[in-house]
Order: C-alpha cells, then structure tokens, then sequence
C-alpha cells in the first residue's frame, strides 16, 4: 500500500483534533500547500477546518476509513511487469478448486488519498482533453500516452512528492485507459481478459496456465458499463441500451467486445482480446515447437518462391501469427499491401515498401470502408505481395482470386478446421467459388489449439491437386500427431515442386537442397537464439542481399553482426510517413470545408 502525507495526515488526526501547525510540524509540509490539501478534503466530507479569530486553524477528522492490507498467497510461480510507470506483480497458485489461480497485486493509495484522487481526476479532466483522434494510430498513441502522463505527473506533483510514477500511471489508467482491465493488459503472458458480471471475478487466459479465475472484481454492473463506454470512446463508437453490443478494433491491435443487460442476462460483460506486443517469429514458433524445423524450412521456401497460401484453423489458434511469421521472411526488395479489420499484421523495418490499409465502419458522415473494397483499391498500388487478415464473406473471397489470376501473391486466413474442410466451405454457399478459381491456391496451412493440453500446432500442411473433370484434392505434405506430439513428413509435395521448376527452372533435387539448407539457416538461428523480429528479419535480409557472407557465418557458427537498417531503407520510412501526414491534413481541411 502507497501511504502518502494525505494518509498520515488522517491517521494523525485519528488521535484527536490538531492544529494546522501541528500538522505541518509532524508532516514537515509547508502549511500553505498543507491547508490546500486540507480544503480538499473538507469538501469530501473526511476532515472539517475549524477557524479561531486568534491562532491556526483546527483539523478535525470527521470519517475514520480503515487501512486494509493486502495479503500475498504463498505462490508456485511468480513474475513483475510495468505498464504506464505502475509496478505490477503476478502470483500464480493452485488455488482449492485444485485450479492455477492468477492474483494481481498492485500496490494503491491508502484510503484517504484514494477519496482524493477521486477528487484530483475531475480537475485533470478538465485540463487535459480527450480527442479520439489521438488514439487514430499506434504513432500517435506512442505520442499522445506520454505526454498526458507528463501533464498528469505534473497536476499530482502540486500535491504529491514521492511514488509519481505509481500514482500518475493509476490515475491515468482510469481515466484514459480501460480502468481495471488496463493493467492486466500489461501482462505479456495473457491473450484474453474477460469481465462476466460484477459479481464473478474478473479472469484471464494465460499462454502457460489457460483460463484462470483472478482476484479482481469490477464493484458494480455500472462500472463495466462505463469501461465499455469509455473502450467505445476511443474509435468513436458508442454502446448504451439502444446500442448494447460492442465489436471494437483498438489502434493498439487489441479487440474489445461488450455487451449490456439484457442482451447479456448474467450482467454487463467485456472481453479483450490482446495483440501479442512482442511478435512470434519463425524460429519462436520452433522453440516453441507449434512446427518442424522441416515444416517451417519448406514455408520459408514457400513464401520466397511466391506462393499463394491460406492459413485456416479455429478461433484464437493461431492463423494471425503464422501469417505474421512467414510474413517476416518476405524479401525486403517487394511492395506489399496489407489488409485488415485492425493491425495485427507487423513487418520489420527492412521491408520497407509496406502500405497497411484497415477497414472503417460506416457513419453518418463517413463512407464504410469494406475489406473488399481495400483489396480491390490495393490492386492499383502495384502490389507484389498482397495479405488479407481474414476472409469472411462472398465479395472478399472473389475479389482476392481476382487478385491471384492478376499475377499477385495472395496470403490469407479464414475459418476451417482441415484443408478439406477449407476447399468444401469455399465450394458451397455462400462463397460458391469455383474449382478453377480455388486451384490457384497452392498451399493450406491449419493451425490447431488443444485447449486441453493449452498448445497450438500446426496440424496439417497440405497443397491442393487438381483432379480429373475439373476436381480437387489435397496431398498432405505434413502432420502433426497428437498422441506423441510429434510432426511427420507424410508426402513429398508434387504440383507444389511442378510449379516451383516452372517458373524457376530448379529441379527436384535443387528444391529439396534449397529446404535443407534453409533448415540449417533455422537450426543455426535457434542455437544463436535469434529469437527477436527484429534479428530474424535481419537474417533474412543477409539471404536475399548479402548471401555468401549468411552462409560463411551459418557454416562456421558464428554470431550475425548486425548492421542495422540500411539508410535507404529508412529513409523510404520517413517518406512513408510524410505522405501519410499530409493525406490526413489533406482529409482535415477538406472536413473543415464540408462542416
């Protein structure tokens, strides 16, 4: 517990009623600064100013608020983190239902500084406005963050001398953050964290533990109505009775959902769904064995060579980051648009001819962007590369084999549980695409989640044949094997190395030779522990530009020195970022005109 002079004060006066001299003398505080302390909290009812015609004025405390503290379980695993300058510790235990239990301890203000900072966040409302523009991008976030936590330091610093950055970091999280739920989203460790009711615990899905029960409660179903409200806020949407339904892309990359009473009969509800801050890599997801060093080779390959893939499986199983992971081997040398509902997608710096475009819901005076209409305009930016987050209706599916018989390469996810599965659904309605549309697809990629066991694996790696009469089938290249959790390499891949030997003129032997050494690439990467985007991209750029002096180093193990950024690749950054400013001062003025 963080007991600051306010504290001391109160418990001084518990005693019986002091002089405003007094209470300075004991505080060491200046007496001016002491008695506009004192004024506030005459004004919340917890202490009274008594004024004499003759000598200092009296402080009497009127409400006696007890100083609870909190109590750390003993605990099987333990571990901090730091979200907005507050100090947060995770204790994990196996709690009596003989489950992981996940208890949040934070260090907070005691009970009367609490009641005064309740006071304090009115007057920081007031002078620091809230503009839903800030949070338009993760830049002006990473701008906008800091700087309300700098003018909010300096509003509690009139009154507050130690434990700043605690204190500044909790109000600002209650005031420009989730409330409650921000911290939780500090924690690296967590996916989802989800409020049910006010009466249920607040719980979380941990990538170690799976779902777990917290020791956190939201205080009343009011409460998760203005966090709700207030996540809303943020992309200027709005949920209330006549609107009590909330699917809400945050700029950070998180989802939020929410839903109120009635729709949700137990209570409010909201759940967040986090984007992983740090971003899996190829050579994480072999460490962390959700593939094969053969498996991830052979997509290597896959990827450079230009091939069409779709990545399928089932909620939260992984389709996201396996795109995201293959997408960081892409050579730094090609144009590529990406296309979704929010930003998950994250390219290292190296490639830096990189155009994300994001999707925007329809308002009264703004024009709803679809993913189909950002596929059919990113056609016209002479793409090499073009990644669709997901497909999820008829027109995106059409609109990306347009792309694909333009001469494009295609990467995208959807919803299937096998690769046969994946060929069905796009048959039927109601997608109904042809069989001669879906053979432009060459490889399908599923991504499994064993809830029981809390894994993900890539469960099948298969290319799609074309039949006799205009059929299709698949030929399983490779499989994950969920009794001994093992990968095995089931089929050599035929159309796939047809096409590879088309267009490149290797032959079968130089292709699988080609495999193999980029397994060996991976091994010496996951030896060196290359595990950062950042130094796998480098890795691939060392391939795709500097070759021989990758391979003397892979041959010889020895460490990668890293150059850096080149300088043209940085300056086609701040290019980027230039023309992106003025298209949005561009859309400001032509805003202005309109009003």
């Amino acid at each position: 517990m963080i007991k600051t002079k306010i504290d001391k004060l109160c418990e001084f006066l518990e005693e019986k009623e002091r002089t405003l001299d007094e209470c300075a003398s004991f505080l060491k505080e200046d007496k001016e600064k002491l008695e506009e302390i004192s004024k506030i909290l005459e004004s919340l009812k917890i202490l009274e100013i008594k004024y004499r015609p003759f000598g200092p004025p009296v402080l009497k405390l009127l409400k006696k608020l007890p100083f609870v503290e909190e109590k750390i379980p003993r605990y099987d695993e333990k571990y901090s983190f730091n979200i907005h300058g507050i100090e947060a510790t995770v204790y994990i235990y196996i709690s009596e239902e003989k489950r992981p239990f996940y208890h949040l301890h934070v260090d907070r203000p005691g009970p009367y500084t609490d009641l005064f900072l309740g006071f304090i966040k009115n007057e920081i409302a007031k002078k620091i406005s809230f503009e839903i523009s800030y949070f338009s991008t993760p830049e002006k976030i990473q701008e906008y963050f800091p700087m309300v936590k700098e003018k909010i330091k300096e509003i509690l610093s009139k009154y507050f001398e130690e434990n700043l950055d605690q204190l500044s970091g909790l109000v600002f999280s209650d005031l420009y953050g989730m409330g409650p739920l921000e911290i939780f989203t500090g924690d690296q460790n967590l996916e989802e964290i989800v409020v049910n009711n006010s009466t249920l615990p607040l719980s979380v899905y941990h990538i170690k533990y799976g779902w777990m029960k917290t020791n956190v409660y939201i205080p009343s179903e009011e409460k998760i109505a203005n966090i709700s409200s207030q996540i809303a806020r943020r992309i200027g949407e709005q949920i209330s009775i006549s609107r009590p339904i909330l699917d809400a892309y945050l700029t950070t990359g998180d989802r939020a959902a929410a839903t109120l009473y009635p729709i949700s009969t137990s209570g409010n509800t909201i759940t967040i769904r986090k984007f992983a801050r740090e971003p899996w890599t190829a050579t994480k997801f072999i460490q962390n064995h959700t593939v094969s060093l053969d498996m991830m080779a052979f997509l290597w390959q896959a990827i450079h060579y230009e091939t069409n893939i779709a990545v399928t499986g089932g909620t939260a199983s992984g389709k996201t980051s396996m795109l995201n992971v293959l997408s960081h081997l892409i050579p730094n040398y090609q144009r590529v648009i990406t296309i979704e509902e929010t930003r998950e997608i994250i390219l290292p710096k190296h490639i830096w001819n990189w155009v994300p475009l994001l999707t925007r819901k329809g308002g009264p005076e703004t024009q709803e962007i679809t993913m189909a209409d950002l596929l059919t305009t990113s056609l016209r930016l002479r793409p090499d590369r073009v990644i669709l987050g997901e497909i999820r209706t008829p027109a995106e599916a059409e609109v990306l084999f347009d792309a694909i018989h333009t001469g494009h390469s295609v990467s995208t996810t959807m919803h299937a549980d096998t690769a046969a599965q994946l060929i069905k659904r796009l048959l039927e309605p109601p997608f109904k695409i042809s069989q001669t549309e879906i053979e432009s697809l060459h490889l399908i990629i599923v991504q499994h989640r064993d809830r029981r066991r809390n894994i993900r694996r890539t469960f099948e790696i298969s290319e799609i044949i074309p039949g006799a009469a205009g059929t299709l089938a698949t030929n399983r290249l490779f499989i994950w094997r969920p009794r001994t959790d093992s990968f095995e390499k089931v089929n050599n891949p035929r159309r796939y190395v047809e096409e590879i030997n088309l267009y490149t003129g290797m032959t079968e032997k130089e292709i699988f030779n080609d495999i193999e050494e980029r397994k060996k690439i991976l091994e010496w990467m996951v030896r060196k522990k290359y595990f950062e985007l950042e130094k796998v991209s480098e890795v691939a750029r060392y391939y795709y530009n500097m070759y021989d002096e990758l391979m003397e180093k892979v041959w010889n193990d020895k460490e990668l020195e890293t150059e850096g950024i080149r300088e043209e690749e940085e300056i086609g950054r701040m290019e980027r970022k230039e023309e992106e400013e003025k298209i949005e001062k561009k859309a400001k003025r032509k805003r202005k005109k309109e009003k």
